[in-house]
């Protein structure tokens, strides 16, 4: 038997304990009950009402405490999940800056960076735009097929020219489904995430980074942009100064 039911048939049996004494004390002939009687009335009805009372506030109780318990739990799996979230996501910074600090003399800097967020965030376009003058210039592609609809921005136009002035990462969920689209052997689909991030040398914006992916991208990808940013403002600043 489940201690609910348990519950529920001693409160029951408490209750009409109680109304069995109430009765007993007050009958329509309560002259002809003795003082003995009374006090035992009484002593049965203070008993069943304070059983009743005690078995009530001690349920009471524990469905408080459980809801506590079950409440810290909760809280605990939480914390834990974000904790091992923002592991997952540090790790794969970590891995992003591992592969770009060495970078391939044969290759363009630009798409390895591309590259690299493709093997950790299972990206499927990207671009980087680099800051020439006034303008941001396209520096390299990621899986694009309408490249001739690409075109150079400033700061302040556009989301990536207001990424490049508010010097924030900026991530666009549930874009709209022709927004842009991916071409491969698998078929054709629209992206559902965009990511910009703006590559900062001093109070300057140098770069955008515009990558998108079918998933949602980690919330705590920004805890780690001054750690990736260091990098990658540095080595796209030597790859700029060496042309």
């Amino acid at each position: 038997m489940s201690k609910n039911i348990v519950r529920k048939i001693v409160s029951t049996v408490l209750f009409i304990s109680s109304l069995f004494f109430i009765r007993l004390i007050f009958p329509e002939t309560s002259g002809s009950l003795d003082e003995n009687k009374i006090f035992i009335y009484f002593g049965g009805l203070f008993l069943s009402v304070l059983l009743l009372f005690v078995f009530t506030f001690k349920f009471q109780t524990e469905k408080i405490y459980i809801k506590k318990q079950g409440t810290a739990k909760e809280k605990e799996d939480i914390e834990l999940t974000i904790k091992k979230d923002i592991n997952e996501t540090e790790t794969k910074i970590n891995n992003i800056i591992s592969e770009l600090e060495r970078p391939r003399p044969d290759k363009k800097f630009s798409e390895l960076i591309l590259k690299a967020f493709a093997k950790e965030f299972y990206i499927v376009q990207g671009l980087v735009y680099v800051k020439d003058k006034d303008k941001f210039k396209v520096n390299a592609t990621y899986a694009m097929y309408n490249s001739n609809k690409i075109h150079d921005f400033s700061e302040g136009e556009g989301i990536s020219g207001q990424v490049a002035k508010n010097k924030k990462i900026k991530q666009i969920s549930d874009i709209p489904e022709d927004y842009i689209k991916v071409v491969s052997g698998l078929g054709a689909g629209s992206p559902k995430s965009l990511l910009f991030i703006p590559i900062l040398s001093g109070n300057e914006t140098v770069a955008i980074i515009e990558v998108a992916a079918f998933d949602k991208f980690p919330d705590d990808f920004v805890q780690f942009h001054d750690k990736l940013n260091k990098l990658l403002a540095e080595k796209l600043k030597k790859t700029e100064d060496d042309k």
